[in-house]
């Protein structure tokens, strides 16, 4: 991200913030990405937008996220997860994308 300029489209699908304590799943890659890594890609965001860019982030609609994403377009959305190993526990989550940039 560090490298876009005007015109270019970034989008960025991190690690969801947690719902619960027990839907912690932050862990795709060796290192966790928790809410440090949430904040710096959200600065990174930001600055790729003052140099033009658009970035477009999905995440789970929560207090942190649209404290996180304050300066985006913010547009919500329920999703239903189909992740869960009791099929009667599946429920819809609300999910937002932030949009940085966006003239």
């Amino acid at each position: 991200m560090s490298e876009a300029t005007p015109g270019d489209a970034v989008y960025c699908d991190p690690p969801y913030v947690p719902l619960s304590e027990s839907a912690n799943f932050t862990s795709y890659a060796k290192d966790n990405f928790g809410p440090p890594e949430q904040e710096r890609l959200a600065r990174a965001a930001i600055a790729a937008s003052k140099r033009g860019a658009t970035v477009v982030i999905s995440n789970h609609d929560t207090a942190f996220t649209r404290a996180l994403y304050r300066d985006a377009i913010i547009s919500t959305f329920p999703v239903q997860r189909m992740i869960s190993a009791k099929g009667d526990d599946r429920w819809a989550a609300g999910e937002l994308l932030a949009v940085f940039g966006a003239a």
